[in-house]
């Protein structure tokens, strides 16, 4: 079993050694994460456009 305190100590010096992104670098993962969730949108509701109108085709609908 683990003192807390040790435990405690334990996380503040793996805290220090974390290297942080910059503002930056943030802003930028963040506009590509966006972006690909934009393009991820466009391909699904083209995609789905297109099995839709081939089963109405299909299915004389």
């Amino acid at each position: 079993m683990v003192n807390p305190a040790d435990f405690v100590s334990e996380v503040r010096r793996e805290l220090q050694r974390v290297t942080w992104p910059t503002q930056r670098e943030t802003m930028g993962m963040t506009a590509a994460v966006i972006l690909m969730v934009i393009c991820a949108m466009v391909y699904f509701f083209i995609s789905d456009a297109v099995i839709v109108y081939c089963l109405q085709k299909i299915l004389g609908i």
